[in-house]
């Protein structure tokens, strides 16, 4: 069945995927979009345009309007410094919330949203910040430590309050760190480690995080459209863990690079379950086949 879907952040990382996802899907999307962006691809595309931004409290009216489906994936962090923490509010929580209630105003069915694993653990940086015990989507929040995981936090409760005292069928996708295929090439993730292997340096870090692939979360907004096993819902989009030793020495064996890359015996946390997204169709367990799939895209593209 093809639905009307308003998508925010079009332009960016993973809605662009999303937006290709969707459109294969044969839903009619409407895409906000910031007034200097180049979108002739979404043109291309037959995509719906609506200039604006997150403060725009009109622009967003207009993007809803008659939409069945909203899904929300922008986040402003040009403004993530303490410095602007004014403008972070107003851009990204303000926005959010604001974007949450005129969804709810003008009818529509659903609103999807990503937020971040950031909400259960945090990245590692050394063995002392591996956490062994297990995790999935009922599992406590961890302490805000910073303004995008308090962001997080407010979204994630908002949604919640607006499933259960206005009926809003909203649903929450927390992703891993998401790598894939920047529109902007330059903002590619592990783009550096790439870099600096074929440049036969030496690579160290003890540095390790979450992840998942920009074509599983894609995959996943475009199967929670219109899926009833989706309102209400939160689902965890996470790989598996992996620290930048490993995509280093991946990195090695796709370029054919003899750089140096610091082995040390680095321990494993506990997975974060992503078991329950399955009911969606969806499984986002890649693992290294599929980082060195993307290496070897990346190879070829920098």
């Amino acid at each position: 069945m093809s639905l009307r879907v308003s998508l925010t952040g079009a332009t960016g990382f993973v809605s662009s995927h999303t937006v290709m996802s969707l459109v294969e899907t044969g839903h009619r999307i409407r895409a906000l979009v910031r007034p200097a962006r180049d979108v002739r691809w979404l043109e291309e595309l037959n995509v719906e345009l609506c200039r604006g931004d997150m403060t725009d409290e009109r622009s967003l009216r207009a993007f809803v309007d008659g939409a069945d489906v909203v899904i929300h994936t922008a986040y402003d962090a040009t403004v993530d410094d303490e410095n602007r923490q004014l403008q972070h509010l107003r851009s990204n929580t303000f926005g959010s919330l604001t974007l949450l209630e005129l969804a709810r105003l003008a009818g529509v069915n659903q609103f999807i949203c990503t937020t971040s694993t950031y909400l259960l653990r945090p990245d590692v940086y050394t063995p002392a910040d591996v956490d062994h015990i297990p995790i999935d989507e009922d599992s406590p929040w961890r302490v805000p430590s910073d303004t995008y995981v308090m962001h997080n936090a407010i979204l994630e409760s908002a949604c919640q309050v607006y499933h259960a005292q206005f009926g809003l069928n909203t649903t929450r996708f927390r992703c891993a760190w998401i790598y894939g295929v920047h529109p902007n090439l330059e903002k590619t993730v592990w783009r550096d480690i790439m870099e600096s292997v074929r440049a036969d340096q030496k690579y160290e870090s003890t540095f390790g995080c979450d992840v998942v692939c920009v074509d599983d979360v894609a995959m996943a907004l475009t199967a929670a459209v219109g899926n009833p096993k989706a309102f209400g819902q939160v689902f965890n989009l996470c790989d598996m863990f992996v620290y930048n030793q490993e995509l280093a020495q991946l990195a090695c064996e796709v370029t054919g690079s003899e750089a140096e890359v610091s082995a040390f015996a680095l321990p494993k946390p506990a997975p974060v379950s992503s078991e329950r997204v399955k009911a969606l169709g969806v499984n986002v367990h890649r693992g290294m086949a599929g980082i060195d799939g993307y290496f070897a895209t990346l190879n070829r593209l920098i």
